[in-house]
C-alpha cells in the first residue's frame, strides 16, 4: 500500500532504492513527480533508471538535471557513470567535473579513479587515488594506488606505499609486481610462492615462476615442468615455451609449443610454433618447408576470419621476415603475393608495401601504401604519410595527414595521429598548416583527452612556440608556452616544464619590447598595408636578391625553393628568405609565411596585401 502523504512517499522511494528495489522506487518517483516538481526525487528517478540498466533514459534525465543543477557533483558523477556504461568517452569529462565540484565526494572520486585505471591512464589516476587514501585508507584504494604507481614506473614508491599504508593488508599482485620492478626477484618469487600456497591462484603461480626464472633459469625450468605435469594449464605452458625460446632451447620449446596447440589452437600459440619452426629450420632437412607451410596455413586461416587485424599483421610480418632470410627475393615476392596480397585488408596491404620497400622498390611500395590508405584511412593513411615524409614528399604528406586529422572521431585516434605528427624523427611537425590544425583539433577535444593526449597537446604547443620563436614572434611564443604548461599532465615522459620555461626565458631576453600576453586578446599581426614593392624595399632596406624574392612571391602568391633558385641563380635561397622575413618582422610586418617542406624544398606564401 502506497503511503498517502508526499513526505512518506519520498521516504518510501528512498528506502526502496536503498534496498535495491529500483523498479518499485522508480514507479513511486513517477507518482510523486505527478503531483509537483522535486529536485531530490528527480535525481532519485534518474539514478533508478541507471541501476535498472536503462542508460538512454537515464542520460536524458541527467542531462536535464545538469542544466538545472550545474554545480551538483552527484549529478555529474552519475551522468559520467551512464556515459561510461554506454562506452561514451565523454565520461571522463563528467567525472573530472564531479570531483572538481566536490573533492570530498568519495563515490565520484572512486568511480573516476577506477575509470582511469581501467583505461590504463595511470598518470591521471595517481592523484585521485592519493586523495582517496588520504580520506579513507581502504585496502582496495591502497592496492589501486600501488597499481597507479607501478603504471608510471614508480615501483620503489609503490613498495613504500605498501609499507606505510598497507598495515594488516595481505601482500597481493601489486606487491609482487613492485618487487619484480625493483629487481628484487628472489623476494618476489618467495612472496608469490607463499601467496600461491595459500590461494592456489594460477595468476600468482605464473608470477612466481616468472620471478624465479629471472635469477635461476634452471630451477624455474624444472619448476615449470613439474607444475605443467601436475596441473596442465595453457598459459603456464605458453610461458614455459617462451622461456625455453628466450634461452635458445628451440627444440624443447617447439615440443612445448606443439603440446600447447593440442591444448588450444589460439593464433598466438600457433604463431609461436611458426617462429620456432623457423628458428630450427636448419636442423632438419625439411625444416624450411615445414616453417613456410605453418606460416602460410596460419595466414590463410586468419585471413578467413580477420578477428584481429593487429595480430594478423604481426603474423604476416614474421612470415615476411622469414621469407627474406630463407628464399631468394623473386621467390619471396611471388609466394608473398600469392598468399597475402590477394586479400584487400589493411594488414596485408601494409605488409606488401614493406615487402617492396625491403626489396628497394620504392615506387611499388608507394603504390601499396596508397592502397592501404584507401582501405583504412587511419591505419593505412598514417603509414602512407610516414612513407611520403621519409621520401621527401612533404606536400602530399601534409594533404594526407590533414584529411586524416579532419576525419578521426575518437580522442584515442586523435592522439594516435598527434603522436605521428609530433614525432621528432619525422619532419611533419615543420608543416605549419598541419600543426595549426592539430592544435585546433586537440584543443576542441581537451576535456576528453587522457594524459597521453594532453602531453601530445603540450608538445604541439611547444613546437608551435619554437616555430614562433624562429619567426621572432616572441609574444606568440610566450602564449604557446603558457598554453602548453597549462595542459601538460603532472607526470610527463617526453617534455618538461623546464623546456617551456627555457623558451620563455629566451623570448624575454630577445624581445626589444617585451609585451604582456596575459588577459590580452590574441590577434594575428596585421598584414602589411598595400604598398608598392619599391616602397617596401626601401623601408626594409632589402638587398637586390631579397627584393627579387619579394617581388616574385608577391606576384605568384606562392613559391617554392626550387623556383626561387632559378630566379636568383643561386642555391642559397633559404638563408636569403629567412633574412627577408626577419627584416619584415622587425618592422612589425608579416609579408612571407613558410608553409612547410615539399618535393621542391621549402614552400612560401605571400601574406601581405
Amino acid at each position: 500500500m502506497i503511503p498517502s502523504s508526499r513526505d512518506e512517499q519520498k521516504k518510501e522511494a528512498f528506502r526502496l532504492f536503498e534496498d535495491g528495489r529500483y523498479i518499485e522506487s522508480g514507479q513511486l518517483c513517477t507518482i510523486i513527480l505527478e503531483s509537483g516538481k522535486d529536485s531530490a526525487i528527480e535525481v532519485l528517478a534518474a539514478t533508478n533508471l541507471y541501476y535498472m540498466g536503462k542508460t538512454d533514459d537515464a542520460e536524458v534525465f541527467f542531462r536535464d538535471l545538469e542544466k538545472k543543477m550545474p554545480d551538483s557533483s552527484y549529478v555529474h558523477s552519475y551522468l559520467a557513470k551512464v556515459l561510461e556504461a554506454r562506452g561514451d568517452e565523454g565520461a571522463i569529462a563528467e567525472y573530472a567535473t564531479a570531483v572538481h565540484l566536490d573533492p570530498s565526494n568519495q563515490d565520484a572520486l572512486r568511480s573516476y579513479a577506477e575509470y582511469l585505471l581501467a583505461h590504463k591512464d595511470y598518470r591521471a589516476a595517481l592523484p585521485v587515488f592519493k586523495r582517496l587514501v588520504q580520506l579513507g585508507k581502504k585496502p582496495a584504494d591502497v592496492k589501486h594506488l600501488m597499481q597507479a604507481l607501478l603504471g608510471i614506473g614508480e615501483a620503489h614508491e609503490a613498495l613504500s606505499t605498501h609499507a606505510e599504508l598497507g598495515s594488516g593488508m595481505a601482500p597481493g599482485h601489486e606487491y609482487i609486481d613492485a618487487l619484480v620492478n625493483t629487481g628484487n626477484f628472489r623476494a618476489a618469487a618467495e612472496s608469490a610462492n607463499r601467496i600461491y600456497k595459500e590461494t592456489r591462484d594460477p595468476a600468482v603461480l605464473r608470477k612466481y615462476l616468472s620471478a624465479l626464472s629471472r635469477y635461476d633459469v634452471q630451477a624455474s625450468l624444472v619448476a615449470y615442468s613439474n607444475h605443467i605435469h601436475n596441473e596442465p594449464d595453457c598459459e603456464l605452458l605458453f610461458d614455459y615455451a617462451l622461456l625455453l625460446q628466450a634461452n635458445g632451447n628451440y627444440t624443447e620449446a617447439l615440443d612445448a609449443a606443439q603440446l600447447l596447440i593440442e591444448c588450444s589452437r589460439r593464433p598466438v600459440y600457433r604463431l609461436l610454433e611458426c617462429d620456432l619452426l623457423a628458428a630450427t629450420a636448419g636442423i632438419e632437412g625439411d625444416g624450411e618447408k615445414r616453417a613456410l607451410a605453418a606460416y602460410e596455413l596460419l595466414i590463410r586461416d586468419e585471413l578467413g576470419t580477420k578477428n584481429d587485424l593487429d595480430l594478423l599483421r604481426t603474423i604476416i610480418s614474421r612470415y615476411r621476415q622469414f621469407l627474406k632470410t630463407s628464399v631468394p627475393t623473386d621467390e619471396a615476392i611471388r609466394r608473398f603475393l600469392g598468399i597475402v596480397s590477394q586479400d584487400v585488408n589493411v594488414a596485408s596491404l601494409l605488409e606488401t608495401a614493406l615487402l617492396y620497400e625491403d626489396a628497394g622498390d620504392a615506387a611499388e611500395a608507394r603504390s601499396w601504401y596508397y592502397r592501404a590508405y584507401r582501405a583504412a584511412f587511419l591505419t593505412g593513411g598514417l603509414s602512407y604519410a610516414q612513407f611520403l615524409d621519409a621520401h621527401g614528399e612533404g606536400r602530399e604528406c601534409e594533404k594526407v595527414m590533414l584529411y586524416i586529422l579532419s576525419n578521426v572521431k575518437k580522442s584515442a585516434d586523435l592522439s594516435r595521429v598527434a603522436a605521428v605528427i609530433v614525432d621528432r624523427h619525422s619532419t611533419m611537425h615543420r608543416l605549419k598548416r598541419l600543426m595549426e590544425q592539430l592544435i585546433v583539433r586537440l584543443e576542441a577535444r581537451r576535456a576528453t583527452l587522457d594524459s597521453e593526449g594532453l602531453e601530445l597537446l603540450a608538445m604541439a604547443f611547444f613546437i608551435a612556440g619554437t616555430n614562433a620563436h624562429e619567426e621572432q614572434d616572441y609574444a606568440g611564443c610566450k602564449y604557446y608556452c603558457l598554453s602548453g604548461m597549462d595542459v601538460m599532465p603532472a607526470h610527463t615522459r617526453a617534455i618538461s616544464l623546464e623546456d617551456f620555461l627555457s623558451l620563455i626565458r629566451t623570448c624575454k631576453e630577445k624581445s626589444v619590447a617585451d609585451r604582456p600576453i596575459m588577459n590580452v586578446p590574441q590577434v594575428k599581426k596585421r598584414a602589411a598595408a598595400s604598398q608598392p614593392t619599391q616602397v617596401i624595399t626601401d623601408q626594409l632596406g632589402l638587398t637586390e636578391q631579397e627584393a627579387k624574392i619579394l617581388e616574385f612571391i608577391r606576384m605568384h602568391r606562392t613559391a617554392n625553393e626550387m623556383e626561387l633558385r632559378k630566379v636568383l641563380g643561386t642555391r642559397r635561397v633559404v638563408g636569403i628568405v629567412n633574412r627577408l622575413i626577419q627584416k619584415a618582422a622587425a618592422q612589425g610586418l608579416l609579408l612571407i609565411a613558410k608553409k612547410g617542406v615539399g618535393e621542391e624544398g621549402e614552400a612560401y606564401e605571400y601574406t601581405g596585401t
